[in-house]
């Protein structure tokens, strides 16, 4: 994967992501779930934070948050 996305690693949503899911979400922050590779790209399960669902987003779509030191 592109950024070594796991599960359990924080993200946010990129702004200029291409997915309809992508655009409601952008530039909210959540958990991975589940990361692995779909029928022709890497797709990540997301729980948004402050809600009570999962949502798939290409890998493209999202980017790791850096932990602080």
């Amino acid at each position: 994967m592109r950024d070594s996305i796991e599960v359990g690693d924080r993200i946010r949503v990129r702004e200029d992501g291409r997915s309809p899911a992508a655009e409601e979400y952008a530039g909210e922050t959540g958990r991975v779930t589940v990361a692995g590779p779909g029928l022709d790209r890497t797709i990540v399960d997301v729980r948004i934070d402050g809600k009570n669902v999962d949502t798939v987003f290409d890998e493209e779509d999202v980017t790791p948050v850096k932990k602080s030191a």
